[in-house]
């Protein structure tokens, strides 16, 4: 991808995996987290006329689970902000410099961002813009939508990428995909009936006779499939339709604890996302939270409706971290009107149902001299869709010091259900 004269270096920003600051919010304590999950995660935001308040008002409780675990656990535990982890990357590339008998005021960075590490390098190049070597920044977050905690665009294209699955479906034909049908609009109609059968009525697997767990499928088990696909078509749209085939025909079990198992930001995600917009949180209120929920499902029929309780800002209405000022954001995320000594590229799919195409324009807007590279496909950020040779050469001759015209677009290289590893 970058070219075998590159060491590439990864690594875990503050509170995630094996980097330090750790909190666990229920303390080891299984059983109330568990507790937790049953009062909050209800299924879909408006699946009945309680849902939507008892997502709201429980979200208190975790945060005040979280705050009792930082103040005897863990003190410094939501010094896990963004701009704190820009100030480490800082403090990398300085110490690198020193190590190699050069000037560390004069070290500069290179970096590659996939989805929040976009805000991660957005940070940098706002707070240390003279700093700046090469970034890329690959499924751009809206920097100034994720540090006032709303996130509302984000489904902007979400019901894009779900009709994509319809018509590449169709071109695939019945060998690649199992949920074939003789044309988009009919495998389109097909799912929309399985939707609209599950809204209605749910149904219990009773677990007899093979004695297993009783279980109840559900229209929010659905959602959750469809929130889980778009993230990799490339990889999951086949595994989407085997099931829908076998919904289709009466076989529900595919779909058995779907909702349940799906837990996408784990108490470190959580924990950033909070500490990050605590001074900016524009999703604080009930009315907030209600008008936030009525955007999302205005814009996407297929998954408005589960999206605010798959993100979960929601969570961080009671979350109290007491930071020093260096550790805040306190002004826009941008270039100040200035340009970096090299352009950013900042890089998108075409669909991208997670971080919209919309949001690395305006990324790109907010840093002037800035760069779009654009690569034709569905999904999470271009690497993870496997990009193209177009993608990586452009890559490749702008670490070299070539910047491609903005909004240069890579013509799609793999196809999900006809490229799609079995």
């Amino acid at each position: 991808m970058f070219g075998d004269q590159y060491n590439v270096i990864s690594y875990d920003p503050r509170g995630v995996n094996n980097s330090g600051l750790s909190v666990d919010c229920f303390s080891g304590n299984t059983e109330a987290r568990l507790v937790f999950n049953r009062l909050h995660r209800t299924g879909i935001t408006n699946v009945s006329s309680t849902s939507f308040e008892q997502q709201y008002y429980s979200s208190s409780i975790y945060g005040d689970w979280c705050n009792n675990a930082v103040e005897n656990e863990s003190p410094h535990g939501y010094y896990v902000t963004t701009p704190a982890v820009a100030q480490d990357l800082l403090t990398f590339i300085e110490a690198e410099a020193e190590l190699a008998g050069q000037s560390p005021s004069d070290a500069k960075l290179w970096f590659y961002g996939i989805s929040y590490g976009t805000v991660v390098g957005a940070t940098f190049a706002s707070l240390f813009p003279e700093r700046i070597e090469r970034m890329i920044l690959d499924g751009v977050l809206d920097a100034e939508q994720y540090y006032d905690n709303t996130w509302k665009d984000s489904v902007d294209q979400m019901d894009e990428a779900m009709e994509k699955f319809s018509s590449l479906c169709h071109s695939a034909g019945p060998g690649k995909c199992s949920f074939w049908g003789p044309s988009p609009a009919n495998i389109t109609a097909r799912m929309n009936s399985i939707i609209r059968q599950l809204q209605n009525h749910p149904v219990p697997i009773s677990g007899v006779p093979s004695r297993d767990t009783p279980m109840m499928v559900t229209y929010s088990d659905l959602k959750a499939l469809f929130v889980t696909t778009i993230y990799n078509p490339l990889l999951s749209f086949p595994g989407m339709a085997d099931i829908l085939h076998q919904v289709e025909h009466g076989n529900v079990s595919a779909l058995a604890g779907m909702f349940s198992g799906l837990d996408i930001t784990s108490d470190a995600g959580r924990i950033i996302q909070c500490a990050d917009s605590y001074r900016r949180n524009k999703l604080a209120t009930i009315e907030e939270f209600k008008s936030y929920a009525e955007y999302t499902v205005s814009k996407s029929k297929y998954i408005g409706d589960i999206w605010p309780i798959v993100v979960e800002t929601i969570v961080c209405i009671s979350i109290r971290p007491q930071l020093p000022d260096s550790m805040v954001i306190k002004r826009p995320v941008n270039g100040s009107g200035k340009p970096t000594p090299f352009p950013i590229l900042v890089a998108s799919n075409t669909i991208d149902p997670i971080t919209p195409l919309s949001w690395a324009r305006k990324t790109s807007s907010r840093f002037p001299g800035s760069v779009l590279l654009l690569q034709e496909g569905i999904g999470h950020t271009v690497v993870n869709q496997g990009g193209s040779d177009c993608y990586f050469e452009h890559v490749q001759a702008y670490l070299q010091g070539i910047v491609p015209p903005s909004n240069t677009t890579c013509a799609q290289q793999y196809t999900p259900f006809i490229d799609s590893p079995i």
